[in-house]
């Protein structure tokens, strides 16, 4: 009983004061030069059972973060997630995103919170009374579940983008700028989710903006391209699958029984003729020859199959994808 006075000793001076709902807030991901940052708000009823090993993420090897991560959600009285992207971060940067991914957070809690106790500075505004902790993902056991929640929530988001973006490695350094992580920037340029504001990716990107290396600006298309279709709740089965004989597929991906050949066509700039107009009847036959050889190597049964085309325009204004699904029969 001792431990649990010491280990709720923020949340006990609320609940005497009759706030029943302390949301302890945290977050995940201010740093990494790649994906969103996400923040999570937990709440727990009071004079609630301590929960075992819970404590700042940062201390608890991956397993633990990722069983304590289960046992919070069916634990704790309620638990809100958010999430800022890239893109945002960029338009406006990471502290304010930081601060609009705990009100999202909040937002998803299901209890109104009486207050908030937060990792670190508070927020700005009191439309929820709040309070900031130094090192509050030690100290307050609120705020440490829900440092768990936050990583284990991007560290899963972010190994799904590797799969995504397979040349970048996601699943081991999430976005962080390792070594390695920098190295991959250098050799295959950003992709759509690395800050593009953040040094250490701008610089890149700009260098991708000015290129005439062709192959650089497909690969980028591509990127956008199998980004569009994962946030359409594609499942991205191969990128850049190669037939010795006949060439490559950009993309294979599936969705509610069918599966999907994609050819990506990319411009910088729009042109009198739209990238998607350069799939003709040979490159169609082509595309034909290759989704055979996969079918024969990877059979689906019952699945239905299909050709898509995605079209992508892309410079420092605008990146424009239009899809068009079903777009030729052979």
């Amino acid at each position: 009983m001792e431990d649990n006075k010491e280990r709720l000793y923020y949340e006990n001076i609320l609940w005497e004061q009759d706030k029943e709902y302390v949301a302890g807030i945290d977050e995940a991901g201010r740093g990494p030069l790649a994906g969103p940052v996400v923040a999570a708000s937990v709440i727990f009823e009071p004079n609630c059972n301590i929960i075992d090993k819970i404590n700042d993420s940062k201390s608890l090897q991956e397993e633990d973060r990722e069983n304590l991560y289960e046992i919070i959600h069916d634990e704790a009285l309620s638990v809100g997630i958010g999430t800022v992207g890239s893109k945002e971060i960029d338009a406006s940067n990471i502290l304010q995103s930081t601060y609009k991914a705990m009100r999202k957070s909040v937002g998803q809690l299901d209890y109104d919170p009486d207050f908030l106790l937060i990792d670190g500075r508070g927020l700005p505004d009191q439309i929820y009374r709040n309070k900031g902790i130094k090192q509050g993902d030690k100290k307050c056991y609120s705020i440490s579940a829900a440092s768990i929640i936050a990583k284990v929530y991007r560290d899963n988001l972010m190994k799904k983008y590797s799969h995504i973006f397979p040349d970048f490695d996601f699943n081991s350094h999430k976005g962080y700028g390792t070594k390695n992580h920098r190295n991959k920037i250098e050799e295959n340029f950003p992709t759509p989710i690395h800050r593009q504001s953040f040094k250490g990716v701008k610089e890149h990107y700009q260098k991708l903006l000015n290129t005439n290396n062709t192959r650089a600006i497909g690969k980028y298309g591509e990127h956008l391209a199998a980004l569009h279709l994962y946030n359409k709740d594609y499942q991205i089965v191969e990128r850049n699958y190669h037939c010795s004989t006949y060439g490559e597929l950009d993309i294979i991906a599936q969705k509610s029984g069918t599966i999907c050949f994609v050819e990506v066509k990319s411009h910088r700039k729009k042109g009198p003729e739209p990238p998607e107009t350069s799939v003709d009847r040979k490159k169609m036959e082509q595309l034909g020859k290759i989704a055979d050889a996969y079918l024969y190597e990877n059979p689906y049964s019952d699945y239905n199959c299909r050709f898509d085309v995605i079209s992508v325009i892309f410079n420092q204004y605008q990146e424009k994808v239009k899809h068009y699904k079903n777009a030729f029969i052979l």
